[in-house]
């Protein structure tokens, strides 16, 4: 008997896979760096294959970028075999055409997504969207100065926090 899949993810792509905080990236140096040299977030690659089998290949990479940033980031993606290490297909990688609000991804009749159930962002101002829409959010390696700047939100309540891919495959 078929059973629909129930479960899904949406997984931001910066500072959750691609790990920028390990190096100097900056918009002032975007331009001059090799982009392909900047390393992926530890155990990313691994975890996301995990989620990718779990949920049945139900998991959406979206992000927001702009034109120059959409050419180093496929690039990226090509030079650290993400597709084939993370089992993920290229159509389920989605730069984002709505800023940092990706909640047009979790609609069951999309394309994209369907039963989305967990949510990877570094940003909680991403979350925000997501708060009684999605039922587990993860906010990973938090950046404390914008946590500060959107506790007002009281979104942090409804987040897990969690500081490594570990700590998300465990949560799940």
């Amino acid at each position: 008997m078929y059973e629909p899949i129930n479960e899904g993810a949406i997984v931001d792509l910066g500072n959750v896979i691609i790990a920028h905080w390990l190096t100097n990236t900056s918009p002032e140096n975007f331009h001059t760096i090799n982009y392909n040299a900047i390393p992926e977030v530890p155990n990313a690659m691994e975890s996301l294959r995990i989620i990718c089998d779990k949920f049945s290949g139900n998991i959406t990479v979206a992000y927001n970028a702009t034109n120059v940033a959409e050419q180093k980031i496929q690039a990226w993606l090509m030079t650290h075999s993400f597709f084939e290490r993370t089992g993920i297909s290229p159509d389920r990688v989605i730069r984002s055409t709505t800023g940092r609000d990706k909640t047009q991804y979790i609609n069951q009749e999309t394309l994209t997504n369907r039963g989305t159930t967990i949510v990877v962002d570094d940003r909680l101002e991403v979350l925000n969207f997501f708060v009684e829409k999605v039922k587990n959010l993860f906010l990973f390696h938090p950046q404390q100065s914008e946590v500060e700047e959107f506790n007002h939100t009281e979104t942090l309540s409804h987040v897990i926090v969690v500081h490594d891919w570990i700590n998300v495959i465990s949560s799940i």
